[in-house]
């Protein structure tokens, strides 16, 4: 009762029947009959004993055999849908699935390939003007390879069989003849390609395809029935295709041969390709049509196809005109040419394939006029040439297409990391607006590069990004930044409480390179992004600034409840950067002068510099630390230098002290060039006191302690300055190379009630008495101040009981007067 309605046969059914070798013939022919769409009929027994025979094959022999029809029971009708899910429901080997799919296709389309072969008579003969079976020979050793050999082999047996009723000799040459010349072509091919040469038919190879499969093999076909009619006799129904009657017809049966493998063959490929495996024909859909119809070129598409359409209906209708034959045929070629670099390889194929099947098959005004064997090889030959040129040049494009495609995807890309770079997120924003956007920073990741290498950054981010694949959504990406930072994208309203999970999760993990554990601190900031372009990037910044406070916060920060506070600090950094910049370019720079006096009068006076950009006074604590961060502390001290030289050209006798920044001196050459200002502007040395800060003088760097001996040997004179308040102890003192100590003024300001710091200041000086050193003491205020300090043995006194800083135009202009 199961098998007897229209359910389809169960797998447990078939491999019970197949296991047993039993026939439910009764049970069969009901199923038959209850499909009401009958595609195919299959003849049982020219083959089914050969079959049966093999053991290898009882399995799905028993099966198939349900499906063929049995002469002595009728005709019985079975669709191809059942036959196929039968077949691949058989839990049987790869290679027999393949043989019986080869073997139905190869019984469908054969038959149906020669009715559909298109022709036309000449002087009493009948010509094909393309042989589709030889396309349906090629598309399934494309679709199979060397399986489809018996296949073909059994279905042009039963075909010629049914069709052409030779005698055996006769039968077994001309089976010979029509399968040997394409099946040695595809070997050739197979062993000058290699084992996948059956696939990526538009990414290489066209030529070597053409000239074998579409040119090698219509000559050997035709010339191996030509040899065989030359020995053997045969009917005179057919014996025109075995002796040649002239050359022009010769030539025309060879390119009859020639357009079937070469126009024809892709248009069976494709087709059957896509029966075998619908997930193909829903990738051909996506990859091939729908592209075609892109919001960019569907009405470019739709007039195509509206153009083409109608010349086909003028071309194929059943009426004769000269003009539309001389006039609109190269029309269509014309547009195969406009859309080749537009419609991908298979779809041209494929749409060139069904063009030039309805103009040779219906070919009344297509080929008007045509009415010998020299103006139809004519015919045949351009159509042969323009396919050739059209798949040359679509393989081209298709190439140029493939590497515009890969080098925007590296464009996107990054290439050590492998993640996607601020393009490819620009690009992700716009499908994505609203997402969170988190900026994960590796605190210290600079530092340890420094040691390791720039591969260890690289290798961290790579790490860090397989560490965070499994907590990340399907739609959540991660985007590299320059740097120690990493952008994540996440979705959902949770974000905060995620992005914390997050970071104490890295937090948490262990990071190694070549062996050594890494002490990778993370913190991150987030907020959701409105905006793109300037706007964009802006904001990104601000995240940037704003992780690198989550990092020393220890905690995760958002946006958008400091965005004042962002904005403000990183904004008005950038101005002030500007201003500092703009001022060293047009002369901003202002030199003020301090009195530094001894007790017996002496005196000289340290240069203190300001800016003034648009009318105000930018002081030292607003530009000192931007010139430091953004490198122009060389720049810098180089133009304090010269301005100073300047002045004291019209300052004769003026003995004056310039500090310089401490990665003034970190650099090659600072301590040649600050020479070469001196001999430039005729300054003595003498005249001039170099001021570093403890970190210079007591640096490890080899530059700045070979800058430092470098001036002293000039005849610089050196001061510490600040001394006391860093890197300064007893060791050191002892080992210092410098001619002035300058006590820093937290040991002065409190001197006369402190005593601690009236004892550190008097050790000072009775070591700097004994090293010959000369103590200034700054941030002198009061008299009782002074006199302490000059009783303790300080040289000389800094400070506003000394004198306050004026500018150093006020120095000249006392000296003019």
């Amino acid at each position: 009762q199961e098998v007897s309605g229209s359910i389809p046969l169960s797998s447990t059914k078939i491999q019970t029947l197949a296991s047993a070798g039993v026939f439910a013939f009764p049970g069969l022919k009901k199923i038959c009959e209850a499909d009401k769409n009958p595609l195919i009929f299959i003849h049982i027994y020219p083959f089914v004993k050969l079959l049966i025979n093999i053991r290898t094959f009882l399995v799905w022999g028993t099966c198939f055999a349900q499906l063929i029809n049995i002469r002595s029971c009728g005709y019985h009708y079975v669709s191809s849908r059942n036959v196929l899910q039968i077949i691949m429901m058989l839990k049987i080997n790869a290679s027999a699935k393949k043989f019986l799919l080869a073997l139905i296709l190869s019984l469908i389309s054969i038959p149906l390939a020669r009715l559909l072969s298109p022709g036309m008579g000449i002087d009493d003969n009948n010509l094909y003007l393309a042989w589709l079976p030889l396309s349906v020979i090629l598309s399934m050793l494309l679709l199979f390879g060397r399986h489809a050999v018996v296949p073909l082999f059994l279905a042009f047996a039963l075909t010629n069989i049914w069709l052409l009723p030779l005698p055996f000799p006769q039968s077994l040459v001309l089976l010979v003849c029509q399968l040997f010349a394409p099946v040695l072509a595809c070997e050739v091919l197979r062993w000058r390609l290699g084992p996948r040469w059956r696939f990526g038919l538009s990414n290489g190879h066209m030529g070597w395809r053409i000239f074998w499969a579409c040119f090698f093999a219509p000559l050997m076909m035709k010339g191996a029935m030509y040899l065989a009619g030359h020995f053997l006799h045969f009917p005179v129904s057919v014996s025109g295709f075995f002796v040649p009657t002239s050359v022009m017809y010769s030539l025309v049966d060879i390119q009859s041969l020639i357009s079937a493998a070469l126009i024809f063959t892709l248009l069976f490929y494709y087709p059957l390709r896509m029966i075998l495996n619908p997930r193909y024909a829903s990738a051909f859909w996506r990859r091939h049509i729908r592209p075609a119809f892109a919001r960019q070129q569907w009405l470019f598409t739709l007039n195509w196809i509206i153009a083409l359409a109608f010349l086909l209906f003028i071309l194929c209708a059943p009426f004769d005109s000269e003009y539309i034959a001389g006039y609109l045929v190269p029309v269509i070629f014309i547009l195969f040419f406009l859309v080749i670099n537009r419609f991908s390889y298979p779809l041209i194929c494929l749409l060139w394939g069904i063009c030039a099947f309805l103009l040779v098959a219906y070919n009344r005004n297509f080929l008007q006029g045509v009415n010998t064997e020299y103006a139809l090889s004519f015919v045949l030959s351009v159509l042969i040439s323009f396919t050739i040129c059209m798949l040359h040049m679509s393989q081209i494009q298709g190439r140029s297409n493939r590497i515009k495609r890969k080098l925007h995807s590296q464009a996107l890309q990054d290439p050590l990391t492998g993640l996607p770079n601020l393009r490819a997120f620009e690009s992700y924003l716009e499908n994505h607006p609203q997402a969170s956007v988190c900026c994960l920073r590796m605190d210290n990741l600079e530092f340890l590069s420094r040691h390791y290498g720039m591969m260890m950054r690289v290798h961290c981010k790579r790490m860090v990004t397989q560490a965070l694949q499994p907590l990340l959504g399907r739609e959540e990406r991660l985007f590299q930044l320059p740097g120690s930072e990493l952008l994540l994208v996440l979705h959902g309203s949770e974000t905060a409480a995620r992005l914390s999970y997050i970071v104490d999760f890295l937090n948490s993990q262990t990071f190694c390179w070549q062996g050594d554990s890494l002490d990778l601190e993370f913190g991150a900031a987030w907020g959701v992004i409105e905006g793109e372009g300037e706007a964009l990037h802006h904001t990104l910044g601000q995240l940037s600034w704003l992780s690198e406070q989550a990092c020393a916060a220890r905690r995760v920060l958002a946006l958008n409840n400091s965005l004042a506070t962002v904005s403000d600090n990183t904004t008005e950094r950038v101005l002030q950067l500007s201003r500092v910049k703009k001022a060293l370019a047009e002369g901003g720079l202002r030199l003020y002068a301090q009195p530094i006096v001894s007790e017996s009068g002496d005196r000289y006076h340290e240069i203190l510099a300001r800016m003034v950009w648009d009318g105000k006074v930018i002081t030292p604590d607003q530009f000192i630390p931007v010139i430091a961060q953004f490198n122009l502390s060389k720049r810098f001290d180089l133009l304090v230098v010269e301005t100073l030289f300047r002045a004291m050209k019209d300052l004769p006798g003026e003995r004056f002290s310039v500090n310089l920044m401490p990665f003034t001196l970190m650099q090659k050459e600072s301590a040649n060039k600050i020479i070469a200002l001196f001999k430039q502007y005729e300054i003595s040395p003498a005249m001039v006191v170099l001021e570093i800060t403890e970190q210079q003088a007591f640096s490890s760097s080899e530059i700045s302690m070979l800058n430092i001996r470098r001036l002293r040997e000039y005849g610089c004179s050196i001061a510490i300055d600040d001394y006391g308040t860093g890197y300064a102890n007893y060791e050191r003192l002892k080992i210092l190379e410098a001619d002035i100590v300058k006590i820093d003024g937290c040991f002065v300001r409190d001197i006369l009630t402190d005593r601690v710091d009236a004892m550190i200041v008097k050790s000072i000086c009775e070591l700097a008495r004994v090293k010959n050193l000369t103590l200034v003491a700054e941030f002198v205020e009061t008299e009782a101040q002074r006199d302490l300090l000059y009783k303790m043995g300080v040289d000389y006194l800094q400070g506003y009981l000394m004198g306050k800083p004026r500018p150093i135009e006020d120095m000249l202009a006392e000296q003019q007067a």
